[in-house]
């Protein structure tokens, strides 16, 4: 297991030892985001079940594309929803391989490219926003593919909300509605007032939205959206995944959350830049509490993680007046990356990458899963 500590100790070392230069450094977090993608791509099916389809489908429209039967035009089904976007991406990485494992490392080459982008364009401590990536949302960039990208892609037009540029918001929208369709739970943040809330206004906000939660209305929306948008298979899956009728991480985490923001409330500025975050953190926190009875409720926040990202490494900054706050935000961090660590244990041991053959990570995974024990015994017989 201790591999899999490694990136959080790697980022440690990095946060530590640039606290007084070096930690807006492009080239430091080039490095430690190229890290993270070769980590994650080159491994051997870790994540599980979702790299499996992904590879399976992958395998498909490529042998289409370099002429091993089949047509294009058959390939279409293969899309979820309208997701045009991400099939044409396999279709691009289908003229230059037929392998799966490649086009895995590719794609997750392409997705860190995406967050670096993001970190470069409105971080100013990279270490320490590195540290709370790695809490928030490492782990997921594992496995759901196609959604991970679209997150990178939306994080990417962020800064026009505040500038109003609308075209360019939306034409970034659309793009990454093509990789993954429940990036339109984000486009209503580009309407949402910049401003800075009053405390007790966020606070029963967030209540009501906690007693939305409770009731089957969360539930009614997704089945009306997945009707409006040709995703009904996958909205009710979201709807019927529930998880012991309550999530009480969800509404933990959003009190936490809230709590850290409420502390420093005094201290934050008002510029347009910070209270968007600020308002995208509130809005993460809300997303929770609607979807509090959903086991995957929480994926409809990530588009809004980059608030959390930008407001935390804000916060913990030597620059601000509360000292411990960011030992605070390391251990919160760690916590998290600890849980998800542990949970996803039988998805990601023994770690292996796809350059010696075998059984992948999670025998039990490849036993349900596997389509082609070719890999098995060659991983570059494709």
């Amino acid at each position: 297991m201790f591999i899999y500590f490694l990136p959080f100790i790697i980022a440690l070392i990095y946060y530590f030892s640039t606290q007084k230069n070096n930690y807006h450094s492009d080239k430091l977090l080039a490095f430690y985001f190229l890290y993270l993608a070769l980590f994650v791509g080159f491994g051997d099916m870790i994540g599980g079940y979702d790299r499996y389809i992904y590879g399976e489908v992958f395998d498909y429209i490529s042998d289409v594309v370099q002429g091993k039967g089949g047509k294009l035009s058959d390939t279409f089904y293969l899309i979820g929803g309208n997701e045009y976007g991400y099939f044409l991406w396999e279709v691009f990485i289908g003229l230059f391989t037929r392998n799966r494992y490649v086009f895995i490392l590719i794609t997750t080459i392409l997705m860190y490219s995406l967050y670096f982008f993001a970190f470069r364009q409105y971080i100013k401590n990279y270490p320490l926003a590195c540290i709370i990536f790695l809490g928030l949302f490492y782990y997921f960039t594992m496995t759901y593919l196609r959604q991970v990208i679209a997150v990178g892609i939306a994080w990417q037009s962020v800064r026009y909300i505040w500038e109003r540029k609308p075209k360019q918001f939306f034409a970034i929208m659309l793009l990454a509605y093509s990789f993954h369709n429940s990036v339109m739970i984000f486009m209503p943040m580009y309407f949402l007032p910049i401003k800075k809330y009053n405390i007790n206004s966020v606070v029963l906000i967030m209540f009501i939205c906690l007693l939305i939660g409770l009731t089957p209305l969360p539930g009614l929306l997704m089945s009306g959206v997945g009707e409006a948008t040709g995703m009904e298979r996958r909205t009710n899956s979201y709807a019927n995944n529930e998880m012991a009728g309550f999530r009480f991480e969800y509404l933990l985490e959003a009190i936490v959350f809230c709590s850290i923001f409420f502390a420093n409330y005094r201290f934050i500025p008002k510029t347009k830049k910070t209270l968007t975050f600020l308002n995208m953190s509130f809005v993460f926190c809300a997303v929770l509490l609607v979807f509090i009875r959903f086991g995957q409720g929480g994926r409809f926040g990530w588009y809004y993680f980059f608030g959390l990202i930008y407001m935390l490494s804000m916060l913990a900054d030597n620059h601000f007046r509360i000292p411990w706050m960011k030992y605070f935000v390391i251990i919160l961090c760690f916590s998290l990356f600890t849980r998800v660590s542990f949970a996803w244990s039988e998805l990601l041991l023994p770690y292996k990458t796809f350059l010696t053959d075998g059984i992948p990570s999670s025998p039990i995974m490849y036993e349900l899963n596997e389509y082609d024990v070719n890999y098995t015994l060659d991983k570059f017989y494709r």
